[in-house]
């Protein structure tokens, strides 16, 4: 199957909302679609932007339309680089409406959020972060073109004859409060869990998983440093949930940890930076766990940005050992 280009048309509403849009992106990457923005564009080279949107319009197999009420104001009034790619857009509306896929978020009346142009059509509502991976998973059947529910085949014509009425008599039942017993084995089939995850045990598990992980930490360094007496390391406790590790080999600092636990696109994640100099503002990351439910209904673990190592890794020990093996190690050696 030939992989999928996807470019993200959005208004630069705040760097919260650019941060969004980016996570978006990577979250379909994941998925093996080709997603792009401009800003994956400007970061490595000299771009001229209207050269870029006119490319990736042209190109892409999909273009999202992320619908802000700021979107829309400068849509409607051709303002900046919205403006222009919405003159570039408005002819795929008659030619090759698929290729536009709106999806949108806000705070208030929905309707806002629609340029007069996209008036009337569907878009996928990203509004509620609770809701996101739902959202996102709409989104993936939408851009591959797969159906997201069976639908039954249409059957053959029933035969339908009329019913003759008749009087019966029904009989009372006897012995309704009787119990039977029979020993039947169940073990053979997969009976359902009916737990509920709450908010208050998806809580306690994340911040219990943020400890474990410090812990597993101090416990790897204090083991290197029983073996290596030119390796040291501190740790700093700034609060309950954010520690920092400094990383010592003859003296020299070679590498440094923060964690923190903290809020991150409507949830509350488990979040790593790396490097010799750490810089104490959480507004950027190298890992971010968040959590996954199992089907036997058990919470684990999972790394989002972990993209050429085991993603499976879902426990403290293998996050740690993961990020030591691609992150840490080759620093201290």
């Amino acid at each position: 199957m030939e992989r999928k280009r996807v470019f993200i048309s959005y208004s630069w509403d705040s760097e919260e909302h650019q941060e969004w849009v980016l996570y978006l992106a990577n979250r379909l990457r994941e998925k093996g679609l080709i997603a792009d923005t401009d800003i994956f564009e400007t970061q490595e080279k000299s771009v001229h932007l209207n050269r870029m949107m006119v490319e990736k319009v042209r190109d892409s197999d999909y273009i999202i339309i992320v619908l802000t009420e700021n979107y829309a104001s400068k849509a409607d009034n051709f303002e900046g680089g919205v403006g222009f790619e919405s003159q570039l857009t408005l002819p795929l509306l008659m030619e090759n409406p698929n290729k536009l896929v709106p999806i949108m978020r806000h705070q208030g009346d929905y309707n806002k959020v629609f340029p007069f142009h996209f008036k009337g059509q569907y878009a996928i509502d990203f509004s509620n972060d609770t809701e996101f991976d739902d959202k996102l998973d709409e989104l993936i059947y939408r851009l591959y073109e797969k159906p997201r529910y069976y639908v039954e085949p249409v059957g053959e014509f029933p035969t339908l004859e009329p019913k003759i009425p008749s009087r019966r008599i029904i009989e009372k039942p006897k012995n309704l409060n009787k119990t039977i017993s029979v020993d039947v084995d169940f073990s053979d089939i997969d009976l359902p869990s009916l737990k509920r995850i709450t908010d208050r045990d998806i809580e306690k598990f994340m911040k219990d998983s943020f400890k474990q992980i410090v812990d597993v930490f101090n416990s790897l360094f204090t083991q290197i440093q029983s073996t290596n007496p030119e390796f040291e390391f501190d740790q700093d406790d700034v609060d309950n949930y954010k520690t920092v590790f400094n990383l010592y080999v003859d003296g020299q600092n070679a590498n440094g940890i923060k964690i923190w636990y903290g809020g991150s696109f409507g949830r509350n994640t488990i979040n790593l930076s790396y490097g010799r100099h750490i810089n104490m503002s959480d507004n950027s990351m190298n890992e971010m766990i968040t959590y996954d439910i199992d089907d036997k209904k058990q919470l684990k673990l999972k790394m989002t940005m972990n993209m050429f190592g085991n993603k499976n890794a879902s426990t403290p020990e293998e996050i740690v050992k993961e990020i030591w093996k691609n992150n840490i190690v080759h620093s201290i050696r």
